[in-house]
């Protein structure tokens, strides 16, 4: 499993973290980021780890406060 380098920790919001502050799970987060619903990840590292930043999320808030709502 890669390892989140801690250097980037400081700058960027982690996978997990960004799935927390949308309130999504696992599946929820990695369907909408391979669907194209949310936007790619600002910077993916060489082992593969994902890093996320405060703009990614406002405009990720948005996009979900937008979207049509289904029960």
């Amino acid at each position: 499993m890669p390892n989140r380098k801690l250097e980037l920790t400081f700058k960027y919001f982690t996978a997990s973290q960004a799935r927390k502050r949308l309130g999504l799970s696992r599946y929820q987060f990695d369907v909408r980021l391979n669907r194209g619903i949310l936007p790619q990840p600002t910077f993916v590292d060489v082992t593969r780890v994902r890093y996320f930043d405060e703009q990614w999320l406002r405009t990720a808030i948005a996009i979900l406060d937008n979207a049509v709502q289904v029960t």
